[in-house]
């Protein structure tokens, strides 16, 4: 099962302020610093007044992080919904997975921004991403716990797991957007590590367990 990415921009949103995102994300991919971007850049990519910056946010960080912000909320709503629309426990990976790699392809410039800025230098910015990551990883073990799609583990357990899994799914989304072709290979491999990862992380609780009894 297909669940298409999602395209709606968020709601009540005013016009000035989305196209001041929308040209910031395009001028941050390519310049070498999403910080370095002046406010009469980003206005003439806007086709806006370079005084309409000022309406809608105090700063440039505080322009990345609503960015930052608006990007994790579409995500983790399409996340969940895809979740949600997986008709069996063993389609959940796939269908996440897929729905990721659609995601990450139409949203190409603000994932690979986000994303950069991730391993970029710490300040605001890199927080920003670093708490949707969290956040992300807070939905995907309640929501996956919800439809019984997770051994029964202990959370301390199971939160390195998940984060391994999320790092690798935004790898494959990297590779997605370089070579869109290999998708179901990408499918294969992420339900494959899955699998592998929960059936080790019980295999060793086990193991710890029964060690402790001896």
């Amino acid at each position: 099962m297909t669940v298409e990415p999602t395209h709606a921009a968020p709601p009540r949103m005013a016009q000035g302020k989305r196209l001041l995102m929308e040209a910031a994300v395009r001028l941050a991919r390519r310049a070498s610093a999403a910080q370095a971007i002046s406010l009469r850049e980003l206005a003439r990519e806007a086709g806006l007044n370079h005084n309409t910056f000022y309406r809608h946010f105090s700063s440039q960080e505080a322009l990345l992080e609503e960015i930052v912000s608006d990007f994790g909320s579409q995500l983790r709503e399409g996340l969940k919904q895809a979740r949600l629309g997986a008709p069996t426990l063993h389609d959940i990976t796939p269908t996440v997975v897929g729905w990721t790699l659609d995601f990450a392809l139409a949203h190409e410039d603000i994932f690979l921004l986000a994303m950069r800025e991730r391993y970029g230098p710490p300040g605001p910015i890199r927080e920003a991403v670093e708490h949707m990551l969290r956040q992300l990883q807070d939905d995907m073990l309640s929501e996956l716990q919800a439809r019984q799609a997770l051994p029964p583990l202990p959370e301390p357990v199971l939160r390195p797991v998940l984060a391994i899994l999320i790092d690798h799914t935004f790898k494959l989304c990297f590779e997605h957007i370089e070579a869109p072709q290999a998708r179901a290979e990408r499918l294969a491999t992420a339900k494959a590590l899955f699998d592998t990862l929960m059936l080790g992380s019980a295999a060793r609780l086990a193991a710890a367990q029964w060690n402790g009894r001896t």
